[in-house]
């Protein structure tokens, strides 16, 4: 690994380049926006169906409207019920499903350096080959240790950043998922409060479209992806397969 690392760029050049990738991938950015949601709430609701919980469910719903503490009480049995739980673990499977979309994006970004031209079906860089089962493992592993650790507002953070930039660092380098949080973590540590900033910027622009007549977040929810980019690029660099020190 090299030891020299290149001089940072600024958050304000960090923040423009992301507004740049996403101004140059709108269309892709709604079809992969109406994929994510479709795909997502008609697997959740095929699975809520599946596992008898819709039936459960219409059982209690006039209590909802005449005594809502007794509609309360009912849907915490209902929690508490095996298939409730089967349900949950297959909801995170279909999470670990929809989310290689996400690495789609990051291989458009790439042709954008490289001045070549994107297309769509390069959002599916994440279903090809063995690539798909090293994601979908990911973002399994994920899901689980975001839904136990967010218990505890604090550790869903942490473990969010922490995670950052593991899928470019999985698909660019080819690193492995605990190789790739630990790179993570050496990023995070180099220059937290730009990655700080641009993260919460990220999250405000990606949710501001609900504002926008609701239609306006097929547009600005995947913005997250270019905030990634963008600082993965200024913070770690390919060199022959191999990453820079940092």
């Amino acid at each position: 690994m090299e030891k020299n690392y290149p001089q940072q760029s600024g958050i304000n050049a960090i923040l423009l380049d992301a507004f740049n990738y996403w101004n140059r991938t709108i269309s892709f950015q709604v079809m992969y926006s109406l994929l994510y949601f479709s795909l997502f709430f008609l697997g959740y609701f095929y699975l809520f169906r599946y596992f008898g919980l819709w039936d459960q469910f219409a059982q209690y719903q006039d209590l909802a409207r005449t005594d809502f503490p007794a509609f309360n009480q009912k849907m915490q049995e209902i929690a508490q019920l095996p298939q409730t739980r089967n349900f949950a673990l297959a909801v995170f499977g279909l999470f670990a499903l929809i989310n290689p979309l996400n690495v789609g994006f990051y291989k458009i970004y790439r042709k954008l350096d490289l001045k070549e031209k994107p297309q769509m079906n390069d959002l599916f860089a994440g279903y090809l080959g063995f690539d798909f089962f090293k994601f979908f493992g990911f973002y399994l592993f994920w899901m689980i240790i975001f839904t136990y650790a967010n218990s505890l507002l604090i550790l869903g953070i942490v473990w969010v950043f922490i995670t950052l930039f593991s899928i470019p660092l999985m698909f660019f380098m080819d690193v492995k998922t605990f190789e790739g949080i630990g790179l993570t973590i050496k990023g995070l540590k180099r220059d937290f409060v730009t990655i700080l900033i641009s993260v919460i910027v990220a999250l405000l622009f990606s949710l501001s479209g609900i504002l926008l007549f609701g239609f306006g977040f097929l547009f600005t929810f995947p913005f997250w992806n270019a905030v990634i980019y963008s600082l993965y690029k200024n913070y770690y660099h390919e060199n022959e397969g191999n990453l820079k020190q940092i």
